[in-house]
């Protein structure tokens, strides 16, 4: 007898060993009030300081631990690794969603505000004092899932997107930093649910939740990416810098921010180009394939009282310093290798 999948799978995996748990909690709350239809598995990993690491089965108004974990560090290459073998085997199905819950600083790297001034950012997770690589986070993911989504900051820049860009279908996720409230889980997730999830109407209802907040609680950006979309921007993005012959690297203070910290290090792609290519053809170009890889986008007009938002293209891009520091690191990436568009000020 053939065995019968179940209809799609989806892993929260919450690297909440650090002073983001009680949020953590807060949004299993929330996805206690959903109702979970017949052959649709919620399943979060969470990891706190308080407890070791549990695997829970959620349904409505009930919470099933089906393992618990000894001590690990839940931010490492090899422990989500196997944590998404682990419970994508236990739950076979047609279609695979991740959500990954945590800090997060797109791709930079751990300790990146070691180098620069400051040592209170992260690259994905953090977990005490450790961090995970983008690099490692691509190697640790499958590539058979339909959505990723980060409830992380900065984590919708052009390196983290390429850089996984075969392991999921789609990935949401924000360019500028979240707030902590993340995702409305009570609302996104019965969207996640559907036999054929509207991504754009995911996005959308998590800017409705923050458009509807007040004061400085009404700060959010998201976007949709297409990742197939992907590969066509960077190789597009390699012609056109092989044929730049007026390139002047752009002033980083005129071009729209991303990040609150100081000095800014993530920056609006389309608007970076828009100040870097002279050609207004390859400018054409260039945004016409944005707009292929970007299926939805969204941001409201500030972020905090720390920047306002004029435009957003929903991807990030790193602006690298003279002399940088990160340009090793930077140099490991894909998109780097692939696009060629890398220009120090």
């Amino acid at each position: 007898m053939e065995h019968e999948f179940n209809k799609r799978t989806i892993l929260v995996y919450m690297a909440a060993d650090n002073n983001l748990n009680k949020q953590a909690l807060r949004d299993i709350e929330e996805m206690l009030a959903v109702e979970i239809p017949s052959k649709y598995n919620l399943l979060v990993y969470i990891d706190t300081p308080y407890d070791n690491p549990n695997l829970l089965k959620i349904t409505k108004g009930k919470i099933d631990t089906l393992k618990q974990y000894g001590t690990q560090t839940s931010v490492s290459q090899q422990v989500l690794k196997s944590i998404i073998g682990e419970t994508f085997s236990l739950f076979p199905s047609e279609s695979y969603g991740l959500v990954l819950w945590s800090h997060g600083t797109g791709w930079l790297p751990e300790g990146i505000y070691d180098y620069i001034k400051e040592t209170n950012v992260r690259s994905f997770g953090k977990d005490n004092n450790k961090e995970m690589e983008i690099t490692d986070l691509a190697e640790a993911l499958p590539e058979n899932l339909d959505f990723i989504i980060f409830d992380a900051c900065l984590m919708s820049g052009v390196e983290v997107l390429y850089q996984l860009r075969d392991k999921a279908k789609i990935i949401i996720a924000s360019p500028t930093e979240t707030l902590v409230a993340g995702f409305p889980y009570e609302k996104t997730i019965p969207l996640l649910l559907m036999p054929e999830p509207n991504y754009g109407e995911i996005a959308l209802t998590y800017m409705e939740y923050y458009k509807n907040r007040n004061g400085n609680l009404q700060s959010a950006s998201i976007a949709v990416i297409d990742t197939k979309e992907l590969e066509p921007l960077a190789n597009l993005a390699k012609n056109i810098m092989k044929n730049e012959a007026n390139l002047v690297c752009p002033n980083r203070e005129l071009i729209q921010r991303y990040d609150t910290r100081e000095p800014a290090l993530l920056f609006d792609f389309e608007d970076y180009l828009e100040h870097l290519i002279s050609n207004e053809n390859d400018l054409a170009a260039l945004r016409k394939q944005i707009s292929k890889a970007v299926i939805y986008n969204d941001f409201t007009p500030y972020f905090l009282d720390e920047f306002s938002i004029e435009k957003s293209c929903g991807i990030g891009i790193y602006i690298p310093f003279a002399n940088d520091v990160l340009y090793g690191q930077y140099s490991l990436l894909d998109w780097y290798k692939d696009s060629g568009l890398f220009c120090i000020q």
